[in-house]
């Protein structure tokens, strides 16, 4: 079992660990409102696959006991539905009180607007944050314990070119300089790049003329390793010795992964990770 190899770990380095469980785009409503769309009926509110999949995730984590839990994104498929988030909320309220969660914003859980498809912004940004802020403080963070910082960046302001993306870059790099002695993990929804950084742009990595700009200042700072998801399949890939992985769905898959959480391990200044399905 993953946990009796954690507790290997640690006897081995004579200190505890420090464990994080990443969880990806659980999306609340994802399945069945894209089998009401290929039906052509109007979507009627279920969230039971996805309800199953996070419940048996909660309890992985609350078997594993990790440190800190950090959701990369995508909490629900419609950013205005309020019974998606309730119900999400709910199962994760079983998650154990003494663990660390961290949540960061997917595209599904606010509104974008995008001038390349002429949709009209609101007053100068391309993303409406308040749906997700009703749930949720904070869409960046910065969490500093025991020699690591785990970083969390909202990928959307930087995927569509909102005006508010350098306020956050600026942010990013003072905390990078604070931690640069650390071993630093970064956390997002989109991919800078799914496997080869001179990729072409699609729909899930972020630009490709942005890419080399973050990862420099990554590797400026000794960042460690980048953790994202909204794929929902598992890709990795790896640029001036940073690698980016990216995690599949803790539910819906649209690739050949199957439903899990990724567990990240860093022990005497190393980061190990592997994914773990939850069934």
């Amino acid at each position: 079992m993953l946990y009796l190899a954690i507790a290997a770990l640690s006897f081995a380095a004579c200190s505890r660990p420090y464990v994080v469980v990443q969880i990806a785009d659980a999306q609340f409503g994802f399945t069945a409102s894209d089998k009401c769309e290929a039906e052509g009926v109007e979507y009627d509110f279920d969230v039971k696959y996805e309800r199953e999949c996070l419940t048996k995730a909660v309890a992985l984590v609350n078997d594993i006991k990790p440190d800190a839990v950090v959701f990369t994104g995508d909490q629900v498929h419609h950013a205005l539905h309020d019974q998606e988030w309730k119900a999400f909320r709910r199962v994760i309220y079983g998650m154990d009180k003494d663990i660390d969660v961290f949540h960061l914003p997917g595209n599904h859980d606010v509104q974008v607007w995008d001038p390349a498809l002429n949709i009209k912004t609101i007053g100068d940004h391309t993303i409406d944050m308040q749906p997700y802020e009703l749930y949720n403080s904070r869409s960046q963070f910065c969490h500093e314990e025991k020699g690591l910082a785990l970083v969390g960046i909202n990928s959307n302001l930087v995927k569509y070119e909102d005006p508010r993306e350098g306020d956050q870059f600026a942010w990013l790099q003072k905390v990078l300089d604070r931690n640069k002695d650390k071993v630093t993990l970064i956390f997002g929804h989109h991919p800078f790049f799914l496997k080869d950084i001179e990729e072409e742009d699609g729909y899930f990595q972020i630009q490709k003329s942005k890419r080399k700009i973050y990862f420099e200042l990554f590797d400026k700072y000794g960042v460690d390793a980048v953790y994202t998801g909204h794929l929902h399949d598992n890709s990795e890939g790896e640029y001036l010795g940073i690698p980016s992985k990216t995690t599949t769905s803790v539910a819906r898959q649209l690739g050949g992964g199957q439903p899990s959480v990724r567990v990240i391990t860093v022990s005497k200044g190393k980061v190990y990770d592997e994914i773990v399905r939850i069934h």
